[in-house]
């Protein structure tokens, strides 16, 4: 159950009353008060800004790594449409039929 908080409106005034007062004989605490709240927001903003770079130059650098890794198999680009079996990506698909057949005939 909920309690029921009572605050009598002359104790708010007499405490913003005080800020007032304490900001007046104070001055300064004006722009030191916005320096400690701006620090944080601007060290998050330098953060983000960070993460986007970071992550462009690791998107560059895996691209560079595909792109050397296609270098070096030969410019090899597999076609999974394609019907027929090459060399070099493995034996024809005729071929795997065929000796999957012999093997249940083993049986």
């Amino acid at each position: 159950m909920a309690k029921e908080i009572t605050v009598d409106l002359s104790d708010l005034q007499r405490i913003a009353d005080k800020h007032t007062e304490i900001i007046k004989d104070n001055p300064w605490l004006i722009p030191a008060g916005l320096a400690l709240e701006l620090i944080p927001l601007a060290l998050f903003i330098h953060g983000r800004a960070q993460n986007g770079i970071y992550r462009k130059k690791l998107q560059i650098e895996r691209e560079k790594t595909r792109q050397l890794m296609l270098q070096s198999h030969g410019h090899c680009h597999h076609h999974y449409k394609h019907k027929g079996g090459h060399g070099h990506h493995g034996p024809d698909i005729k071929q795997l039929a065929d000796t999957r057949s012999k093997k249940n005939e083993d049986y």
